[in-house]
């Protein structure tokens, strides 16, 4: 079976997951280790939501710029 023409959308659901992921993990941590639940945990979450927005944002503004060089070059043959 070919996946590589879906590395792109497997790249993209794994790298949401870790940009929301990883910070509230961290998050965790630090807040058991530091004992200040559940504050630093909750900034994790917040800074994984802006991460996450952040990288869904910038997916998109690419693959629009993509789309457009293809139709642009389509459109010259």
């Amino acid at each position: 079976m070919n996946l590589r023409p879906y590395g792109e959308y497997i790249q993209f659901g794994i790298q949401i997951g870790l940009m929301m992921a990883l910070p509230v993990l961290l998050g965790v941590w630090l807040d058991g280790r530091y004992g200040t639940d559940p504050w630093l945990m909750l900034a994790g979450v917040f800074l994984g939501f802006v991460s996450m927005l952040w990288t869904i944002v910038k997916t998109a503004v690419f693959l629009n710029n993509r789309d457009k060089q293809k139709k642009k070059s389509e459109s010259n043959r």
